[in-house]
């Protein structure tokens, strides 16, 4: 199980996020922090892992998480936070500021 601790819409037209979300999962006691919920290109979305930024001024940016999980972890983290963050957003609406 996967709970959505905090949601705060991002209405920015200059960026691709459109969340800053919390995560909590009680089976492990682990809580993932201000992760972004960023909307692809293609239309779809995803979770970005909080991660430093790389790359000098002028130039394309990398980003480096600070954390990440395996690649069948990572898809079912996806799939989970995705259905959490939506299932947030309809009970409470898009905006929560409480920590």
């Amino acid at each position: 199980m996967l709970n959505v601790t905090h949601y705060q819409s991002v209405d920015d037209p200059n960026t691709s996020v459109v969340g800053i979300v919390n995560f909590y999962i009680p089976e492990w006691g682990l809580h993932l922090n201000e992760c972004r919920y960023i909307r692809k290109k293609s239309g779809g979305f995803f979770i970005g892992y909080p991660s430093k930024r790389k790359g000098e001024e002028g130039e394309q940016p990398t980003y480096h998480p600070y954390y990440a999980f395996d690649k069948d972890k990572n898809d079912r983290f996806q799939s989970a936070g995705q259905k959490a963050i939506n299932e947030y957003i309809q009970k409470h609406g898009g905006y929560n500021d409480e920590r």
